[in-house]
C-alpha cells in the first residue's frame, strides 16, 4: 500500500537537517529509524515493535518513506510511503479468527495504527517544514 505526500519547500530547504529532525522526532516516539541518503533524496525506514510476539499479535508498525526534492527549481518535496509492515496483521487476524479472539483484536488495533502511520508522518513533516521556514 503506497501513499504519496507532496508539499512546497523554500529555496533554502536543507534535506539533511530535515532528515535529522524527523529521525530524532520518531526515535523519541520509540521507533527504530534508519536512513539511506542519495544526492536529491533520502530513504527513511521507520519501524516499531516489529518481530517476536508483536508480529503474532499484529502490533508492529513499519513503513519506508522516500523523500525526494523535485521540480524545476527544486521547490517540491515528494514523500513516497511504501513497504508497510502488514505481515503481522495478517498472521494476527488469521490466528485470532480461527484459534483465539485476542490476537484478532490486537491485529485490528495494529491494522488501524499501520494505516494511520503514513498520515501521521506526513503531518509531522508539514510541522517540521513550517518550523524550518
Amino acid at each position: 500500500m503506497a501513499d504519496i505526500f507532496t508539499c512546497n519547500i523554500s529555496e533554502n530547504f536543507d534535506l539533511q537537517k530535515f532528515t535529522e529532525d524527523l529521525t530524532q522526532q520518531y526515535q523519541g516516539k520509540g521507533f527504530n529509524v534508519r536512513t539511506t541518503k542519495t544526492k536529491n533524496s533520502v530513504k527513511i525506514v521507520f519501524d516499531k515493535k516489529c518481530g517476536g510476539a508483536n508480529m503474532l499479535f499484529g502490533l508492529g508498525q513499519g513503513v519506508t518513506a522516500t523523500c525526494t526534492v523535485q521540480g524545476k527549481e527544486r521547490d517540491i518535496l515528494s514523500v513516497n510511503f511504501s513497504d508497510g509492515d502488514w505481515t503481522g496483521k495478517f498472521i494476527g487476524l488469521g490466528v485470532g479468527l480461527f484459534l483465539c479472539f485476542i490476537p484478532f483484536i490486537t491485529a485490528l488495533i495494529g491494522l488501524f495504527r499501520q494505516l494511520s502511520l503514513p498520515k501521521n508522518i506526513g503531518n509531522d513533516i508539514q510541522m517540521l517544514l513550517s518550523d524550518m521556514e
